[in-house]
């Protein structure tokens, strides 16, 4: 579960078949030692230091992570504000990883959790959402809580007209 969160934190607006890659190079990086998990290995990087910057920055570098301050804050906040059994965290503890919003927590909790079953708002499914009709839909993701759970609950509205799950519905769209 902790590489699945780093992964959905590093695809946000990146291509995931790239940063797939940059994320296996930089967690199997034998120079950190084996058998580490990848929040230990994140403790283990803010540790070493140079005189310009710690290892988790080299190593962001190193393989290409970025946007670095991005990622660098969202892995810090990942490793010192969740539990490292992430098993039970909630929408509201990953939101207060920085980079971490409304998409973002549902997409890690919709491929971790089976009993999830919220929308992962993107740009297909308020297309689908305009295409039935819904003309105030945004194109983009909303950003404001207020406006994604208004867009939310009309496609969960949509799923159980249809006796489909959200997230059913969401792989048919």
């Amino acid at each position: 579960l902790q590489e699945w969160l780093l992964y959905c934190i590093m695809v946000a607006g990146k291509k995931s078949e790239i940063e797939t890659q940059k994320l296996a190079k930089f967690l199997r990086d034998g120079r950190m030692g084996f058998n580490l998990s990848p929040f230990e290995m994140i403790r283990k990087l803010l540790k070493i230091s140079s005189v310009e910057e710690d290892g988790l920055k080299q190593q962001l570098k190193k393989y290409g992570i970025a946007p670095y301050g991005q990622r660098y804050n969202s892995f810090v906040d990942a490793v010192t504000l969740l539990p490292d059994d992430l098993s039970e965290v909630t929408i509201d503890d990953l939101q207060e990883v920085r980079g971490i919003s409304t998409k973002t927590s549902r997409f890690f909790l919709t491929h971790s959790r089976e009993d999830f079953d919220e929308p992962v708002l993107d740009r297909h499914i308020n297309k689908f959402l305009r295409d039935e009709g819904h003309e105030d839909v945004p194109v983009d993701t909303p950003q404001n809580p207020k406006v994604y759970a208004r867009v939310a609950k009309l496609f969960t509205d949509i799923a159980k007209e249809r006796g489909q799950s959200v997230t059913d519905l969401d792989l048919q769209v």
